[in-house]
């Protein structure tokens, strides 16, 4: 469907939005520039009285940037879309000696207030202050945070990823990631891992599931991070939870760079948690040898004085990850036996290989122009990545290939003082895939039940790659107290998924595999699977928006936003053929328009008070259209997995082993299980209102105390919609059904389960918030933020990275109703970052006591939500997690969480005035706590009814820890 045609069948939706248009206008406060901000104020003379008709002009100190305007009838100026940095703001008019404030510091997203006040005197007379904007932000309306640069660079990140810094919004909690990947199980808004990932406020998240970046960073071009949650303005969209903006360096007119060598060896890393790395008595390991080699350098300059810059960085990251496999010495030799070579046995060299590169260009065309344009690469490979370790030999393992080029660009034009128009474009690439190592087997591979698993790997033959053309254009019109807003963006979503290709033999024993082997008995195995057919799927969708708002400065001490944004998300169209009827076409919403609203009131100049409300919807995870498209049973059309159970003697259904079924007929085949989308999919809302009120306690410091309220709708969950005509019914109301396959028990007998994607879930999230921060002042910067909340949630969430299981009764879903898998109702953060600057007569004492930066990063949450579970499926369904009878979603919580990282650098001096070399050390786990993530939750229960209900618990879980997500203390050191 060409676009045009999108855009009519739209328009209709889009007409709805018109009277709010024009009622509306928008937003030129800070949070609404992705990689910019703003700075206000109002000029008045001597006694209050405010001056119409002045000039304000504002440079920023490091690139020379200047922008000119005039303050309106009431005194009142603005000057949105600035690039950030340190600035200086100058007011003046006729009669009045000029008065300079310097040394602001705008960030991403931030919206300063600089009022200035004017004495008589001549221009010969100038005025000049040196002092930041307050730091209270009575402009801002989201509940957000920047991550300042003073924090990115100093922060200890033992892991190297940047992503894990969300963890320090206000209302996030989660696990951070030790190596590139996302950080785990966010609580975002009481929603799982909704996070909208940007680079320079461009497309940075993946589109098949909730919550993933699309491509890896290096903190070696981070500056700073805009993060923005809760009832952000109609500019923004995507998410319903939490927006992380990253924001590249770029040049200045002084020349700055960066040349450091991270170095981890095996003595500073401590035995991971739950293990015990004395070999010598059963069950120990040998400790791994978590060894890193890290090159790290960027710089960045004048090309032109005041007009073109430039900035490089480039990181190499060495990360060694090895994994012992726990095949025992009697099993190893046994195997040895039957031909398996002794070197499949040994430690796989787990060692990560990633590269990233960034080069940024900024020009400053002329006054009105102003153009950035960025080219980003990564590359990660990472030989044994997947099947590695406890029982698997070498020879069943599989590399990780994964690399991404990315090009971004902006353009910010000032037509007139108060006309202005941001356009910013990229064209993110990614291709991550799994392939053999040159130590895999040629397959099948095979697996000896609580054995071994070796000869080949079921993980090979798997890859997502995913193109996103995309474009944001936005229009800034500053009329009197009105700053209006209009704006549209697009994105395409190019996919290709495919999925692993393998043949897998199991077996009983290592006794029927010889025998298997030797050809006395092929056919007699515990069962084999094969892929058959078209592993995976190309298809397109497309994403697109509009919307308008507007900020009224209503009184000088009340400021007021409203407007509207209006959301499409179009599936592809799926190939002619396809065997389901509701995989034949999807259904795309049309209606998603979201109204918002907020309102700051500073009932004294050290107070604001923010009430926002509004509704935000999801972006549709790609793989709701793919998994329908992928899992649809048919041979050579998609996913057709082969599943055939031996037998003791031949028959024309049992390939013998080691041969492929490929060419068994289909009628030998188990029905086949798929996937579907319900027909009558909607796009997933939520309703976002929060309250906060922020105290400035002195000049650098804040207090912030909040209350946010999440309501989410139409909610994506999984259940099993071919099951019908119960046998019986478990005590607790559940019911059971048959698991033969036939007219009488399945909807569609010529399908066994079908996992239904459906909508309609809700979900419920409250929370308290409490935020201190301090400014950089004195060399100190910290920021603590304490969170209480509770989520609930209808059923599982589908879709998202670790939660998508179907719900437990596919007739009645609200039995699944209880807390959400990231309910963790007590979570608190903290950063501090210290540099001592003394001023002791004794120079040699105050060498000592300088140039030393101290940083802390503290992470303490309640445990993990978990689920009792039972290992029999109790009610017949194939598809979902039995629970014993009368036992709720999440009632058990894991062991809390309290992690401490710290990083101290110490100067060492200045070399040739611009030198400074430095040592580092840092660690994360400093105190090395046990932190468990996850315990034993499955409990035993009586399955045959004789002297208790079916699913009456008989012995209740250990409650043990069985693993984690966290890393034990590691230690490493820079120079």
């Amino acid at each position: 469907m060409s676009m045009l045609a999108i855009l009519r069948r739209s328009a209709f939706s889009v007409v709805l939005t018109l009277p709010l248009m024009a009622a509306s206008s928008s937003l030129a406060f800070g949070q609404a520039q992705s990689i910019n901000g703003s700075i206000r104020g109002i000029v008045t003379d001597a006694t209050g009285t405010p001056i119409s008709g002045a000039s304000v002009t504002i440079r920023n100190i490091d690139t020379g940037y200047l922008r000119e305007v005039k303050t309106d009838d009431a005194g009142l100026y603005l000057a949105p879309a600035l690039p950030i940095g340190t600035y200086s703001v100058t007011a003046s008019f006729r009669g009045f000696a000029p008065l300079t404030q310097t040394g602001i510091h705008l960030s991403a997203g931030t919206d300063l207030n600089v009022d200035e006040r004017l004495i008589i005197g001549s221009v010969a007379t100038e005025i000049k202050v040196t002092d930041d904007a307050p730091i209270i932000q009575p402009s801002r309306f989201d509940l957000g945070r920047t991550i300042s640069s003073e924090e990115t660079q100093n922060l200890p990140l033992t892991s190297r990823n940047p992503y894990n810094f969300i963890l320090f919004q206000p209302g996030v909690s989660g696990h951070p990631n030790p190596e590139n990947g996302i950080p785990r199980t966010l609580n975002t808004n009481g929603l799982v891992d909704r996070v909208n990932y940007q680079l320079d406020g461009m497309v940075d998240t993946e589109t098949d599931r909730y919550g993933l970046r699309l491509f890896a960073i290096s903190d070696s071009y981070v500056k700073e991070i805009d993060t923005m949650s809760n009832s952000f303005s109609p500019e923004f969209g995507n998410t319903a939870g939490v927006i992380y903006n990253s924001i590249t360096n770029s040049g200045t007119n002084k020349f700055h760079g960066l040349a450091q060598y991270i170095w981890r060896p095996k003595a500073a890393s401590s035995c991971p948690i739950l293990n015990n790395c004395d070999p010598s008595v059963s069950g120990g390991i040998v400790k791994p040898s978590l060894h890193v080699d890290d090159f790290v350098g960027n710089v960045g300059g004048p090309v032109v004085k005041d007009k073109i810059f430039f900035f490089v960085a480039y990181e190499y990251l060495k990360r060694a990850n090895p994994t012992g496999n726990t095949i025992t010495a009697a099993n190893q030799a046994a195997l040895e036996g039957l031909g398996v070579s002794a070197s499949d046995f040994g430690t796989a060299p787990q060692v990560q290989y990633a590269q990233w590169a960034d080069f940024r260009g900024d020009w400053t065309i002329n006054k009105k122009n102003q153009f950035f344009v960025r080219y980003n690469y990564f590359r990660n490979r990472y030989p044994f990545n997947t099947n590695v370790g406890g029982l698997y030999a070498l020879s069943a393992a599989s590399d990780f290939q994964d690399r991404a080029h990315i090009i971004g660009a902006q353009l910010v034009t000032s037509f007139t003082p108060n006309l202005l128009n941001e356009f910013r474009g990229s064209w993110p690439y990614r291709n991550e895939h799994h392939v053999a190592d040159p130590l895999t087997g040629p397959g099948p591979m095979i697996t000896i039940t609580g054995i071994a698993n070796f000869g080949g790997s079921n993980g090979v033959g798997d890859k997502f790659q995913e193109k996103i053309p995309s474009f944001n254009d936005n229009v800034t019109w500053i009329k009197g107290a009105h700053s209006f807003k209009f704006g549209a963006g697009f994105q395409k979503n190019l996919d290709t998924q495919l999925a692993d290709v393998y043949t897998q033999y199991t077996f009983a024993s290592i006794a029927q595999y010889q025998s298997a082997k030797n050809g006395i008995t092929p056919q007699v195995y515990s069962s084999l699977n094969a892929s058959i057919g078209q592993p995976g799927a190309a298809y397109h969708s497309v994403f697109f928006n509009f919307f308008a708002q507007d900020t009224w400065q209503f009184r000088k001490n009340l400021l007021l936003t409203y407007g509207a944004r209006y959301d499409q998300y179009r599936g592809p169209t799926p190939p002619a053929g396809e065997p389901f009827a509701y995989t034949q076409s999807f259904r795309t919403p049309l209606g998603n328009i979201a109204p918002r609203f907020g309102m700051t009131y500073s009932p004294y100049p050290t107070t604001v008070v923010r009430l926002n409300a509004g509704i935000f919807y999801e972006a549709t995870p790609t793989n709701t259209w793919y998994n329908p498209l992928y899992n649809n049973g048919a041979a050579g059309t998609g996913s057709f997995i082969a599943s055939i159970a031996g037998t003791s003697t031949p028959t024309s259904c049992q390939p013998s082993f080691p041969n492929s079924p490929q060419n068994v007929p289909v009628t030998c085949l188990p029905t086949q299980s798929i996937t579907a989308l319900t027909p009558k999919f909607k796009n997933e809302y939520v309703w976002n209102a929060n309250l906060q009120v922020q105290q400035q306690l002195a000049k650098n410091d804040s207090l912030t105390l909040g209350y946010i309220m999440t309501n989410g709708r139409n909610m994506q969950f999984l259940r099993n919609m071919n099951l019908i005509n119960p046998i019986s019914v478990l005590a607790d109301g559940r019911p059971v059904f048959s698991t033969t396959v036939s007219a009488a028990t399945r909807l569609y007998p010529h399908f066994n389960n079908i996992t239904l994607i459906d909508t309609g879930s809700n979900s419920s999230y409250n929370a308290l918030t409490a935020t201190y921060d301090h400014r950089m002042s004195l060399g100190l910067s910290s920021s603590v933020s304490y969170t209480w909340s509770h989520a609930i949630s209808n059923t599982p969430e589908g879709n998202s990275y670790e939660f998508s299981t179907p719900v437990e009764d596919p007739t009645n879903p609200l039995r699944d109703r209880g807390n959400s898998g990231i309910n963790r109702p007590n979570s608190l953060t903290a950063s501090v970052v210290y540099q001592p600057d003394t001023h002791f007569e004794n120079r040699f004492l105050n060498a000592a006591i300088n140039n030393n930066n101290f940083a802390i990063l503290a992470n303490m949450s309640s445990g993990d939500e978990q689920n009792i579970t039972v290992s029999p499926k109790l009610n017949g369904d194939a598809t979902a997690t039995s629970r014993p009878l009368f036992v709720g979603r999440n009632t058990v919580r894991g062991p809390s969480i309290y992690q401490y990282d710290m990083r101290y650098t110490r100067t060492l001096g200045t070399l040739f005035e611009r030198v400074s070399p430095k040592l580092l050390i840092e660690g994360n786990n400093i105190f090395n706590r046990s932190n468990v993530t996850s315990i034993n939750t499955t409990a035993t229960v009586a399955t045959t009814g004789t002297v208790m209900p079916i699913g009456t618990i008989t012995t209740q879980p250990t409650f043990l820890p069985t693993s984690t997500l966290l890393e034990a203390r590691i230690l490493q050191f820079g120079l």
